[in-house]
């Protein structure tokens, strides 16, 4: 393919990851295997990736380190799943190795017999920038599961996370959390720095499957105490953690809190200080999880898009926002089942518009969305887009929430 062809490719709509190591273990062998020589915290699960990230990123930079951070799937663009210290790649240096790696994709692929897959490229354009930046640590988080996820090229990392596991993607992961935590826990390295596995307070079958791998691979599994909620502000929670008081979160929710205790065992183990723990915390970022976009009325973006992810979602407005009519914009992947999600949000103080994520061939269409709720007994409007859906919520003047899936985001 030319060049525009494979940047359009490369920069193009985010299918699904294609499991399988072959494929990119050769990759990085023709690169030359920059992911050896990176410090990576390597972060699975089904809920509460990206925030974990997020913390354990915020709390490093807070240290003083240079920190690397690799996520999926990108909210706007490309280059958001790249940063270095926070900064997004530049098009330039991320256009300079998309052309680099194109080089060798035609040679790769005959070997392999095999086309080289989006989330691949782009795991080793990550491997690649963040080999050249002089980092620390890099915070590595799998796109699709774990043993066959691309990221799990690496040989060695300083340790393994797992946040919330839960029953999703089960055409490629199993439909039983025990096989989930098994296909995932295979990121568990016996070459690990630390020594430590950290996973959040969650099943425990979940932590069991876990708990055998990590005994199997010689680390000592670490599973995060409880918090205790001092109060909030606005959507932000104030915890303490064993001797640490007043720890203000910089991510809105409730589900925040176990991230955040997830996130705090990782950076301990790591040796950083309480000042560093407070400061990162009170700093991290992570759009999209329970974000607030606008004030009057209160509208709200959450990408919370399965059962574990909506409840989460639910248990934040029932704290904040207590007995309050809300309108909901949801929109989802036509792959999901969305009931559950529906059924958790319709409790009498919910009404719907549903809608549909624009330039995404996976996604469902708002009228169908409609009719297919319809049928199982929730009833609302339903708009071509996002911009369309918001204008009809918020007319109705109350709390305004938009969810259902991350990709809705960039309509935003």
């Amino acid at each position: 393919m030319n060049n525009n062809q494979f940047l359009n490719y490369a920069n193009g709509f985010q299918a699904v990851p294609r499991l399988g190591l072959e494929r990119i273990t050769y990759l990085m062998q023709l690169l030359g295997n920059p992911q050896d020589s990176l410090r990576c915290i390597h972060v699975a699960g089904t809920n509460g990736k990206g925030s974990v990230c997020a913390f354990t990123e915020s709390m490093l930079l807070a240290a003083g380190y240079r920190v690397g951070k690799y996520i999926s799937p990108n909210l706007v663009r490309v280059n958001e799943r790249i940063t270095v210290c926070r900064e997004e790649i530049s098009d330039d240096d991320l256009n300079a190795l998309l052309a680099e790696i194109e080089k060798i994709i035609p040679e790769a692929e005959k070997v392999l017999g095999d086309k080289i897959s989006q989330f691949e490229i782009w795991t080793a354009a990550a491997f690649c920038y963040f080999a050249k930046q002089n980092l620390d640590y890099v915070v590595l988080e799998t796109g699709l599961g774990g043993e066959f996820d691309a990221t799990n090229v690496i040989s060695r990392n300083v340790m393994s996370v797992f946040t919330q596991i839960d029953i999703d993607h089960v055409e490629y992961l199993g439909d039983t959390i025990e096989k989930i935590a098994t296909t995932k826990s295979k990121t568990i390295k016996a070459d690990c720095e630390s020594g430590v596995t950290v996973v959040s307070a969650q099943d425990e079958t979940a932590i069991r499957v876990i708990g055998e791998e990590a005994k199997r691979q010689g680390t000592k599994l670490i599973v995060p105490q409880s918090a205790v909620c001092e109060g909030k502000t606005e959507i932000y929670e104030i915890i303490s953690y064993g001797e640490m008081k007043h720890l203000r979160l910089g991510l809105g929710g409730l589900y925040q809190i176990q991230n955040a205790c997830t996130a705090i065992e990782c950076v301990k183990a790591l040796g950083l200080s309480e000042e560093a723990i407070r400061k990162g915390l009170g700093e991290a970022k992570n759009p999209a999880r329970f974000e607030m976009i606008d004030t009057d009325p209160v509208t709200l973006y959450d990408g919370g898009h399965n059962p574990n992810g909506v409840r989460s979602l639910k248990a934040s407005l029932d704290r904040y926002y207590p007995n309050i009519k809300r309108t909901v914009v949801f929109a989802c992947m036509a792959d999901k089942d969305f009931m559950p999600s529906l059924n958790m949000l319709n409790d009498g103080y919910s009404s719907f518009v549903f809608t549909t994520v624009q330039d995404n061939p996976r996604a469902m269409g708002a009228k169908a969305l409609a009719e297919k709720a319809a049928e199982n007994g929730i009833f609302g409007e339903w708009a071509p887009n996002l911009k369309a859906a918001l204008k009809i919520a918020r007319a109705k003047g109350n709390l305004t929430l938009a969810c259902g899936s991350l990709y809705l985001y960039k309509d935003l």
